[in-house]
């Protein structure tokens, strides 16, 4: 069997359960990783004959993972995000280009602070980027200890351990400290709406990490309500939240004596980081 052939049968396989494009870049993705292959080796060898049978029969092993619908992140443990490699797996939410836009909006603002804390911090990856472009310090707080391995692994992966105190805590850490920046990805989706979500992130991530009550604003009104005695009076909280939950948002924020900075709109135009701070006295 060619390599090609591998990727046409495997198309075949998957092309009734997810979009064509998707089927697509999965298997290549598989193939790059099982048989340790660059793109470009790809395109070279895929008229080439596969000569390595244990190798074929670990992707198809795979590849029927992917058939049942689990994320290729999953599979490979591995996401790209921010231009970096992370460690992933199913015990963490993987990565999607939004939080970019969250992250984006931190650095400049972290780099002029003295102390960050990332609440619910999953696999780290908003944790490791500020550590990496900024010399504030980083603390990361998650309540499950299974995501505080993920993102313990993926500090020592980016040589960043000595710069984040990791802490096992529900959503704030036991101190009278301040921070000069808050931020974080809560879960902000409506159970509803996550009991309609498509089998690989329903059946596959943590509902912990997606879904917040009947309007998905529980656990930001569980971080604003009480935001005046962790963040400094000059200081920036910034969230993620989802979709037609700006409205609303906004209300909870004002309601909790919070100044709106700026909304941050997604690739397609949909309001989706919120910056803002406390109001003056």
């Amino acid at each position: 069997m060619r390599y090609s052939d591998l990727f046409t049968l495997s198309l075949e396989k998957l092309k009734t359960i997810t979009s064509t494009d998707s089927a697509s870049i999965n298997i290549q993705l598989l193939i790059e990783e099982v048989f340790n292959l660059s793109r470009t080796d790809f395109w070279i060898k895929k008229n080439q004959s596969i000569t390595d049978h244990t190798l074929l029969k670990k992707f198809h092993r795979l590849l029927l993972r992917l058939q049942r619908n689990e994320p290729i992140a999953y599979i490979l443990k591995k996401k790209e995000f921010y231009c970096e490699i992370f460690f992933v797996n199913k015990n963490v939410l993987i990565p999607r280009p939004e939080t970019e836009l969250l992250v984006e909006a931190a650095i400049p603002l972290a780099k002029n602070a003295h102390s960050v804390l990332d609440i619910g911090a999953g696999s780290g990856i908003i944790s490791i980027v500020l550590a990496k472009y900024t010399n504030a310090e980083i603390t990361a707080i998650d309540i499950s200890p299974k995501a505080l391995y993920v993102l313990k692994k993926n500090s020592r992966l980016h040589n960043v351990n000595n710069r984040i105190k990791a802490i096992q805590g529900n959503l704030f850490p036991k101190t009278s400290k301040k921070f000069d920046v808050i931020v974080s990805n809560p879960p902000y989706i409506p159970i509803k709406e996550w009991q309609e979500l498509e089998p690989g992130v329903k059946d596959f991530e943590p509902q912990l990490a997606l879904a917040a009550g009947e309007d998905g604003l529980d656990i930001i009104r569980r971080i604003v309500k009480p935001i005046h005695l962790y963040l400094q009076p000059q200081g920036y909280l910034l969230m993620e939240f989802g979709f037609g939950q700006k409205d609303k948002l906004k209300t909870v924020l004002e309601e909790n004596h919070l100044s709106i900075v700026q909304w941050i709109d997604d690739y397609s135009r949909i309001p989706r980081v919120v910056v803002c701070s406390l109001k003056e006295k």
